[in-house]
């Protein structure tokens, strides 16, 4: 089968992108995703049919290194824009102390991230605990896995 024009790059250079990118796999699981990367027609999350091999990306956990699928560009940059910030002031990456004169004790607990390539403040608190549970389901709701 003749492959299309975008993905006549060699099995080398692909392979060598995907480690770039923070993808953790052996030659032969490297065969198997190569494989339906190049013959995906439909995107895994969403269905939508690839209109062109350009459309499709291979997804997967940047913490981890871990494969999870292939799938459309606007799938994969919604996983992708929503980025938690590094800030680790309390010990839970993303939710950092400020300082708040408004507030009785100083100081308010911030949660922010990074949603389509800006910070936002998502949510703050004089509560650290409430914030963890806040951002834990935060992020289930908007499908952060990286």
């Amino acid at each position: 089968m003749e492959l299309p024009f975008e993905l006549k790059r060699s099995k080398s250079q692909i392979k060598s992108n995907w480690k770039k990118s923070g993808l953790k796999i052996t030659e032969e699981e490297f065969e198997r995703i190569y494989d339906m990367y190049i013959f995906a027609t439909e995107c895994d999350l969403c269905n939508k049919k690839f209109k062109n091999s350009r459309d499709r990306c291979m997804e997967h956990n940047h913490e981890s290194g871990e494969f999870r699928n292939i799938v459309c560009q606007p799938c994969n940059l919604k996983k992708y824009d929503v980025k938690i910030g590094s800030n680790n002031t309390s010990g839970y990456k993303g939710i950092s102390k400020e300082t708040e004169k408004r507030c009785k004790q100083g100081y308010r607990w911030v949660f922010r991230a990074s949603v389509n390539g800006k910070q936002k403040a998502i949510k703050t608190s004089v509560n650290l605990e409430f914030l963890i549970k806040y951002a834990e389901e935060w992020k289930k709701k908007n499908l952060y896995n990286t």
